[in-house]
């Protein structure tokens, strides 16, 4: 496997491993692997010759410094990981690498990333979306692969994806939850004991939500109330928000007829936990966008 830390060196091992007739799988995070990141390096490793995959904190994503936590960030854990999995490339920029002091480009999706996680969050999306167009155009990738636990972030970059006419496929992969339904996170280091016994309340929620909704129930209205319901008889749950929201565009409904996702973010002690769940189609069987 090749570490790679500055752009010469990400872009001499991608165009060695492209002139040899590869094609190339390009898996985004920001270390801390866990089983849900590295299932989208084993679907990227069946999918290409050359598996790329970048860890990187980005400061510009977060409005607050402990949000990001890049301070416990272990690559020595990660890169074992990684090639544990096969990777080919793992790119670990330096912040200034990627953001040069007289960088001053960003990059908005206009109507996604203002509500939700960019209503609770500012600037974090607008962050998120332009070190992803850096990352995809330093990588060049073939496929580009996410993880449904993400799925505001996935939208966003699909529709990035489209109206910058980058011919990358987007490969979206389920979420990887434990078996108590919980969602694989790296803010799940962040539980106590308890608070950990608590935390599956989203995905009880998000399931009121859904068995709902496949009872008839179209009421948009109603299927955030069940959620509500759910997490209030969590005494440690705090709501940031709710929503059922269309699943192209993210807008609030007032009744599903359409395809549609039910998402949440509570904190629980001092993790802010998110979650979604399709409602009335399955997201990850909609795996590319060009």
């Amino acid at each position: 496997m090749i570490v790679a830390r500055t752009v010469d060196e990400l872009r001499e091992a991608v165009l060695d491993r492209r002139l040899a007739g590869d094609s190339v799988g390009f898996v985004p995070t920001m270390g801390m692997l866990h089983e849900g990141q590295l299932s989208l390096v084993r679907r990227a490793r069946e999918e290409n010759g050359c598996v790329v995959v970048s860890s990187f904190v980005n400061p510009h994503a977060f409005s607050r410094l402990d949000e990001g936590d890049g301070n416990h960030r272990d690559h020595v854990r990660d890169l074992a990981l990684l090639e544990h999995a096969a990777t080919d490339i793992a790119f670990l920029p330096e912040v200034s690498t990627l953001y040069p002091p007289d960088d001053t480009t960003r990059v908005t999706v206009e109507g996604l990333t203002r509500q939700l996680e960019g209503a609770s969050r500012p600037g974090h999306l607008d962050g998120l979306t332009t070190v992803m167009l850096k990352l995809v155009h330093l990588v060049g990738p073939a496929r580009l692969y996410l993880g449904q636990r993400h799925a505001q972030q996935v939208v966003i970059v699909r529709r990035m994806l489209r109206d910058l006419f980058l011919n990358v496929d987007l490969v979206i992969c389920p979420t990887v939850r434990d078996d108590d339904g919980l969602a694989l996170s790296s803010a799940n280091a962040l539980l106590g004991i308890e608070e950990r016994h608590a935390a599956p309340c989203l995905y009880q929620a998000l399931k009121a939500a859904r068995e709902a909704y496949e009872a008839g129930e179209r009421s948009a209205e109603v299927l955030r109330w069940r959620m509500t319901d759910v997490l209030a008889t969590e005494s440690r749950a705090r709501i940031d928000y709710v929503s059922v929201a269309d699943a192209s565009t993210l807008a609030e409904l007032q009744r599903v007829t359409g395809p549609a996702l039910a998402l949440l973010a509570v904190w629980i002690g001092r993790a802010r936990l998110t979650d979604n769940m399709p409602l009335a189609w399955d997201v990850a069987a909609s795996e590319s966008a060009s």
